[in-house]
């Protein structure tokens, strides 16, 4: 497979089939709670539903591509995907729209765990990190335009056109993406299904401290992310009265800050190293959340204070996320497949999680968004701590 500009896209595209699942509906969840005739937390519930089950199968479908092959798999992934979408754009019911939900993140998990497997199929080592990260500077413009697209299709249509538009653009995927791209797993490098041996593998990284200790600090981290996304709808368009139309833009400057930082870590992590950026970054984190704490002894915070607070939280996550699983990479011997998927997993399920607590501590008021983010700042940082502290620190590494 060669490293085209239309493989670049086609990759790109699919890479951001998820963060255009979890982001295109956002600006439409009050909406859709008035529609439905449920309580929004619901509706906010069907966002941990999608990352629930986007989490769990993440685990199996790694093993499934590696025996059967990238193309199948990720164009079976995106058929479900469609149909998922057709489900909640044609729903009357709360339970039709959290079972299209569901429908939609297995064939998400299919297309994630496929990516990263295909791309590194044909590719060195050194060639894989330019390309994933030329993936994902394509990707980072899903969860930048989506919230926007979603609030001018609610606009100008109304809500069930947003899944309608998901299908489509599942569909064109699929197309551009057999016209494109090749089988990159060659029969004879396929190997049999074993669950057996996956599990064996998982065991062993659970017993390396250090490697659970990455996992855990960015999966709060990941989680302090999701309860502002869960959350942030609400909090803007409800209770600050801006215009679905316009909460697009204000989500968008999360994703800049995002992007700014994957960009600073580019630049500067060959000359001073991963490990000097995080803990630097780790004490933006600190600060962000320490402002988050300060801001729910509000009445009504100001919305401006609110915008920057959680964009700095959320904005960490473009050098810790890389930070965190290289550390967790460093010391995962030879199971780094195992260690990618394990995080994945877990990162994905806390972000499921946190998205409940803040969907089931719903009063009408900012507090179960901010609060459930600051609680996931603190354990991060923690967690962090303890690891350099304790596992990760010269003496251990001599010890290894």
């Amino acid at each position: 497979m060669k490293l085209t500009l239309p493989v670049f896209l086609v990759l790109g595209l699919l890479a951001g089939i998820t963060p255009l699942a979890i982001d295109t509906y956002l600006p439409s969840i009050p909406t859709i709670a008035v529609s439905l005739n449920v309580p929004v937390h619901l509706v906010q519930m069907t966002l941990s539903m999608y990352l629930i089950v986007f989490a769990v199968l993440q685990i199996l479908f790694g093993p499934i591509s590696d025996a059967i092959g990238r193309r199948k798999v990720v164009v079976a992934g995106l058929s479900f995907f469609i149909v998922g979408s057709l489900f909640c754009a044609f729903s009357n019911s709360f339970n039709t729209l959290i079972i299209g939900r569901a429908i939609q993140a297995i064939g998400g998990a299919a297309v994630a765990v496929s990516i990263p497997a295909l791309v590194k199929d044909s590719l060195s080592t050194d060639q894989f990190a330019k390309a994933m990260s030329m993936i994902i500077l394509v990707m980072s413009i899903a969860p930048l335009v989506a919230p926007i697209v979603g609030g001018a299709i609610l606009t100008l249509f109304n809500w069930h056109f947003i899944f309608i538009f998901l299908a489509l653009i599942a569909a064109t995927a699929i197309w551009l993406f057999l016209k494109t791209i090749p089988e990159t797993l060659h029969k004879d490098n396929r190997s049999p299904l074993s669950f057996k041996s996956a599990l064996s593998n998982y065991g062993v990284i659970l017993r390396k401290p250090a490697v659970v200790g990455y996992i855990l600090a960015g999966s709060f981290q990941f989680a302090g992310l999701m309860c502002f996304v869960t959350g942030s709808s609400f909090v803007y368009i409800e209770l600050y009265g801006v215009e679905p139309s316009h909460f697009g833009f204000l989500f968008g400057l999360n994703i800049i800050t995002m992007m700014i930082a994957t960009t600073i870590n580019n630049r500067f992590v060959e000359k001073v190293g991963i490990e000097y950026l995080v803990k630097y970054t780790v004490r933006v984190l600190f600060s962000a959340t320490v402002a988050i704490i300060i801001l729910t002894f509000f009445k009504h915070p100001p919305l401006a204070a609110l915008v920057i607070s959680c964009m700095l939280f959320t904005g960490c996550i473009g050098i810790l996320g890389s930070g965190f699983m290289a550390g967790a990479l460093k010391h995962s011997g030879k199971h780094n497949g195992s260690v990618a998927a394990l995080a994945g997993t877990l990162r994905f399920s806390s972000g499921a999680l946190s998205g409940v607590i803040v969907s089931l501590l719903d009063n009408g008021t900012f507090i179960p968004m901010l609060g459930t983010m600051a609680a996931c700042g603190i354990l991060c940082v923690i967690t962090y701590q303890i690891v350099i502290r304790y596992f990760d620190s010269p003496e251990q590494e001599e010890a290894a």
